[in-house]
C-alpha cells in the first residue's frame, strides 16, 4: 500500500509518538509510508518530511501571515484545553499534492493523524482528489467528532448534536465557530468517504454517538507498538537497579500528569486514592514517570521516586521493566498509550473503563477495571488489592498481560486491519 500521513507534529505528545508509530509499523513491513508535518524534529525515523521546506518564498509568507491574522482575531478567547481553529489551518495543498506525486501519481491511502492547525478539511479534500487516494481519520481524540475541542471538557454533549454555543469559547452563539467547524467537517468527510480508525472500543463509541462522524464506517485497533523493545522484563532486579530501588518492595508505576492543567488525566484522583491507602497504614513505593513535584509531602507508608520524562521506547521500557504495575487514573481518554506498552511490557494495569484495549479485562487476567468512572474510594481500593495480591497471583497477571496484549499490538496486527479495512 501507499500510505501519506498528514500530522502537525512529529514530537511533543502522546498523539504525535502514536502518529510515529504507525508510520515505522507500516514501513516495517514494508508499506510505502510517507508523513507530512510542520513541526518536525524526529530527524531518526525515514521518510518525515517538514511541509514548511515545501512552501516557496511567497507561500511562507501568505500563510505566516494567514495564521498570524488567525490568531489576532481571537486573541480575547482562551479556551481551555486544545481548540482548533481552522481558520489557523491554512497550510496550502497544491505544495504537497506537487511533492506527494513525485513518489507516486495515485496513493491508496490518506491518514489523517493530529493534524489541526495545519491543514483543513477542504485542503485534505484537495489533496486526497489529486492523488486518487481514500481518507480516513485516525480517532485519537475528539478533534475529529467535534466542531474544534479535542475533549469534551465540562462533560460537553454538544458534539452529539453539532456543537454550536460553545462553552470553551464562552460563546452563546448557536452558530458560532464551532457550529461553522462541524458542519464543513461532517459535509466534507461524508463527501470523501472517509472511515474512521480508533484504537479502542471507548474512542469508537465517541464517533459513533458524534453528529459528524455517526455515520461513517468505523474499525477499531490499536496503535502498534515496538514490541522488540517494549517486552518483558529478562531480569527485573537489573532494572530496579538502575532506579536504586530497594530490593524487596512492590512497585507501582504512575504518569505523572499536571491535574489542574490536564484534569481529564485523572491524577487529582489517583493522589485522593493514595492518601485513602496511604491512611490505612499499607505500605506502597511509587515509581512516577512524567512530571515533578506533584506528590507533595506528608506521607506516612508512601515512598515515592519522581524519574521525570522518558523519551523514545528504550528510556521508557526501563521503567515497566522496574514496575509489578501500573495505575491509569484517566477519565476522559481516546487510548492512553501508556496502558498498551504496559501490558505487552508485561505489566498489570489498574484502571477506570476509559479507552482500554480489547483484552480480558472481565476475567480479571490483566489486571483491574475500576467503576464506576472517577470513584476514588474503588479506585484506593484496587490499589490496595494489588499491593496485598500474593506474588505468585501477581507473577501469573503480568504473564497473561504480555500474552494478551503483544499479537494486538503487533506492526502487522495494525497493516493487516488497515489493509482489511480498505478492502471493504
Amino acid at each position: 500500500m501507499k500510505i501519506l500521513h498528514l500530522s502537525k507534529m512529529d514530537y511533543g505528545g502522546g498523539a504525535a509518538d502514536g502518529f510515529v508509530r504507525i508510520h515505522q509499523a507500516l514501513l516495517s513491513q514494508g508499506h510505502e509510508s510517507v508523513a507530512y508535518v510542520i513541526k518536525h524534529r524526529r530527524t531518526d525515523v525515514a521518510h518525515l518530511i517538514d511541509a514548511r521546506h515545501l512552501l516557496s518564498f511567497w507561500q511562507k509568507i501568505k500563510w505566516g501571515w494567514g495564521r498570524i491574522l488567525a490568531k489576532s482575531k481571537r486573541w480575547r478567547v482562551k479556551p481551555i484545553g486544545v481548540y482548533d481553529f481552522d481558520a489557523e489551518a491554512n497550510f496550502p495543498a497544491q505544495p504537497i499534492i506537487d511533492d506527494a506525486q513525485k513518489k507516486h501519481a495515485q496513493w491508496d491511502l490518506i491518514l489523517i493523524h493530529w493534524a489541526g492547525g495545519f491543514v483543513r478539511p477542504e485542503t485534505i479534500q484537495k489533496i486526497a482528489q489529486a492523488l486518487g487516494a481514500r481518507v480516513a481519520l485516525w480517532q485519537i481524540d475528539m478533534a475529529h467528532v467535534t466542531g474544534g475541542c479535542h475533549c469534551n471538557y465540562y462533560d460537553c454533549m454538544k458534539y452529539v448534536t453539532g456543537c454550536g454555543a460553545c462553552p470553551l469559547i464562552e460563546s452563546k452563539d448557536p452558530r458560532d465557530v464551532s457550529f461553522q467547524q462541524a458542519q464543513i467537517r461532517k459535509r466534507v468527510w461524508n463527501d470523501l468517504a472517509v472511515k474512521v480508525f480508533a484504537p479502542t472500543p471507548w474512542s469508537s463509541g465517541r464517533a459513533k454517538e458524534s453528529w459528524i462522524l455517526k455515520d461513517r464506517p468505523l474499525e477499531i485497533f490499536p496503535i502498534p507498538l515496538n514490541l522488540e523493545i517494549l517486552r518483558p522484563a529478562p531480569h527485573r532486579e537489573a532494572s530496579r537497579k538502575l532506579f536504586n530501588i530497594p530490593e524487596g518492595v512492590r512497585v507501582m508505576l504512575v504518569r505523572g500528569i499536571n491535574p489542574t492543567l490536564s484534569p481529564h488525566k485523572g491524577f487529582g484522583l489517583f493522589l485522593e486514592a493514595l492518601r485513602l491507602v496511604d491512611a490505612e497504614g499499607i505500605a506502597l513505593y511509587v515509581l512516577v514517570v512524567g512530571e515533578k513535584g506533584l506528590l507533595g509531602d506528608q506521607w506516612k507508608q508512601v515512598t515515592f521516586q519522581e524519574v521525570g520524562m522518558k523519551k523514545g521506547d528504550s528510556e521508557i521500557s526501563t521503567v515497566y521493566q522496574a514496575a509489578d504495575y501500573f495505575v491509569n487514573p484517566s477519565i476522559n481518554d481516546n487510548g492512553p498509550m501508556m496502558v498498551g506498552e504496559a501490558l505487552v511490557s508485561g505489566v498489570p494495569v489498574i484502571a477506570y473503563p476509559v479507552g482500554l484495549p480489547a483484552v480480558p479485562w472481565d476475567e480479571g487476567q490483566v489486571g483491574m477495571v475500576v467503576k464506576p468512572i472517577g470513584d476514588v474510594v474503588a479506585l484506593a481500593k484496587a490499589i490496595k488489592t494489588f499491593a496485598k495480591m500474593p506474588e505468585e497471583d501477581l507473577s501469573s497477571m503480568k504473564r497473561a498481560a504480555a500474552q494478551a496484549a503483544r499479537n494486538l499490538y503487533s506492526a502487522k496486527h495494525y497493516s493487516d486491519a488497515i489493509e482489511k479495512a480498505l478492502r471493504s
